[in-house]
């Protein structure tokens, strides 16, 4: 055979095996409330972009994580595995010397497993899996990381001399370099977030758009602001303010997509991490609205697990659709692995695309579980949309229909004993190969390190 011939037969096993690997975009929220968006219902913030997404896109009704809150819920995200099979329980301090309070090193993330494939991957943002150097997400199979290694950071600065903390004033890192804040650190990191994809169009990539915003701290820029300020409170207002900004940055993304002509290459999934939480002052109202649903951040009740959920690949996955079975974040990871064709081995979500798509009627899930600390709180949700759940130590185990109560206010457990017990039986079958968390929380990580340092004698 001619070698002009044979450059055209591996020009075109290229192009299908591309055509086999999409690119995918992951963008998560942080702290975001369900009922803050405008497909979700709200009448107070604006969300255009998002608003197009669900519209043009699949939008899950019964999303879920598997942690109401941060650390764990992206823990699970990164290994498409549930955070409490290993020991993954709480939001991990911000420890630079601590290779205990992370991500183990058994575990092996979606990043490590696409890059195998030949995926270029990059995470922008918020990491909070593990601070210490085997943590790091260019040890840990991303190819460029710019962002911070904390839960949280400050929106328009960066200052060293402050006490390290939970890192909301440390540098950001572009993979191993320093880097300041520039603006309003929402834009900064959509601009880089545009960088990579724009450097990488040509061969299949994941990117993770990590966003902190709407974490506090309560920051955005002042003419957003100013948009929002017949809300009733300066908490509410700003957080309005960082959530429609976000918006305008998912925008600016998925037009990147159009613009370099990689639209329909490309899968976009948005969630959030967790529900909104309340307001710090617990006599004051939430500035954030998890509407219609029960709960907040922290939560087993859906306001704290229970999310906004968006499938996008046009040409793909139909236009305009609800998809009303439990599905679950880690659905996103294997998805990707799967059309990525690469090692599932060890994962537990399932590939959405042949359910999203309606190629199968079937529900992706019997059930999604979840617990936190220990069985300090724990639920199970069904593919028939019953929910059992305890939500903290000294509370009752409850039941309910979340079809007829979504706000999950009639407790059904007294009237339906048999069900609750089979809910039972099934999480206990599920639990009975999760472990305990390994490491404390970061604040009473940074309590015992205070009593270490105010008690330590010199010898």
């Amino acid at each position: 055979m001619k070698p002009f011939a044979l450059f055209l037969i591996a020009l075109s096993l290229s192009v299908s095996a591309f055509a086999k690997q999409p690119n995918v975009i992951v963008i998560m929220a942080d702290d975001l409330g369900y009922g803050d968006l405008g497909f979700t219902g709200s009448k107070e913030i604006l969300t255009p972009n998002l608003d197009r997404l669900a519209k043009e896109g699949v939008e899950c009704t019964y999303g879920y994580v598997t942690h109401p809150y941060c650390g764990p819920s992206r823990a699970a995200f990164l290994t498409g595995r549930y955070q409490q099979r290993f020991g993954f329980e709480a939001n991990p301090p911000y420890a630079r010397l601590n290779k205990y309070s992370g991500m183990p090193e058994s575990e092996i993330l979606i990043s490590q497993r696409l890059k195998k494939e030949g995926y270029k991957t990059g995470i922008v943002g918020k990491w909070h899996i593990g601070a210490h150097a085997i943590h790091h997400p260019n040890n840990r199979g991303f190819d460029y990381f710019f962002g911070f290694l904390g839960g949280g950071h400050d929106f328009y600065r960066v200052d060293s001399r402050n006490p390290v903390g939970e890192g909301y004033l440390e540098p950001m890192m572009e993979n191993g370099k320093p880097v300041d804040v520039e603006g309003y650190l929402t834009d900064q990191l959509t601009n880089i977030a545009i960088s990579f994809m724009e450097r990488n169009q040509s061969e299949p990539f994941f990117l993770f758009v990590s966003y902190n915003a709407p974490h506090t701290p309560l920051q955005a820029p002042k003419e957003t602001v100013e948009k929002y300020a017949g809300l009733p409170s300066w908490e509410r207002q700003t957080y309005a303010a960082m959530v429609d900004n976000m918006d305008e940055n998912i925008g600016r993304i998925v037009q990147s997509t159009e613009d370099l002509g990689i639209a329909k290459d490309t899968l976009i999934f948005f969630l959030s991490d967790n529900g909104g939480p309340r307001h710090w002052d617990k006599s004051e109202p939430a500035f954030t609205s998890n509407a219609p649903f029960r709960g907040h951040k922290g939560a087993t009740y859906d306001g704290g697990v229970h999310v906004p959920f968006i499938a996008y690949w046009p040409g793909t996955l139909p236009a305009g659709t609800q998809f009303d079975k439990p599905v679950v974040s880690i659905d996103i990871s294997r998805t990707a692995i799967d059309l990525a064709g690469a090692d599932a081995e060890g994962m537990e979500g399932v590939n959405l695309v042949p359910f999203l798509s309606g190629e199968t009627t079937e529900s992706p899930h019997e059930a999604i579980y979840f617990r936190r600390r220990n069985n300090a709180a724990w639920g199970v949700v069904t593919d028939d949309h019953y929910k059992w759940l305890k939500n903290d130590w000294d509370q009752p185990n409850e039941l309910y229909n979340l079809k007829a109560d979504p706000a999950e206010q009639n407790d059904l457990i007294a009237l339906e004993p048999e069900r609750a017990a089979t809910l039972e039986k099934k999480w206990k079958a599920w639990n009975k190969d999760n472990i305990p968390f390994t490491f404390s929380s970061f604040e009473r990580y940074h309590k015992q390190m205070d009593d270490f340092y105010r008690t330590m004698k010199p010898e």
